[in-house]
């Protein structure tokens, strides 16, 4: 008959297993390079696009025409963050903002700024930290960092976009 392994075995297991994910997670904090990544994101007939500074703040830009946002989000979002830094809209559309109720339900948000108005016209420039963004008019806005610069518009490709600063 084999013999049953100890309950201590169990519990040093399971320390061991939080340990090495605590280490990877202090690593990858410390060690992972300095970067802006912006994801335009999937969300059926309208735009989201999410941004990741490089200091650790999430601005989200537009929330798309309906709750399809909100798995978009989780893609792009690890599971445990349930909180944004910003809420850009761009303008006052059902396919850039219908997400919102949604997003303002799953997430906590701030107030949403929202462009094309008569206090932030479109040509704005708003300054978040290290990096910039300038609506130029309904979903299409220039995101600055450092000496790069990226415009984003409805006939941008889905996907992840990196930029490190270097010149």
């Amino acid at each position: 008959m084999p013999r049953a392994l100890p309950t201590s075995f169990y519990f040093y297991s399971i320390l061991f297993g939080i340990l090495v994910v605590a280490n990877v997670s202090v690593y990858r904090t410390v060690f992972a390079p300095r970067v802006l990544t912006v994801t335009v994101l999937e969300v059926g007939k309208g735009d989201a696009t999410l941004i990741r500074t490089p200091n650790g703040k999430t601005v989200l830009i537009d929330t798309g025409p309906d709750a399809s946002i909100l798995r978009a989000l989780g893609t792009a979002l690890p599971p445990w963050q349930r909180s944004l830094n910003a809420v850009v809209l761009t303008s006052t559309k059902k396919s850039a903002i219908g997400g919102l109720p949604d997003v303002t339900n799953r997430y906590r948000i701030p107030t949403p700024v929202y462009f094309g108005t008569k206090t932030t016209p479109y040509g704005t420039r708003l300054a978040l930290g290290d990096f910039y963004i300038e609506i130029i008019s309904p979903g299409t806005f220039n995101i600055s960092y450092g000496v790069t610069s990226l415009v984003i518009s409805s006939s941008t490709p889905n996907g992840v976009y990196i930029s490190d600063e270097k010149p």
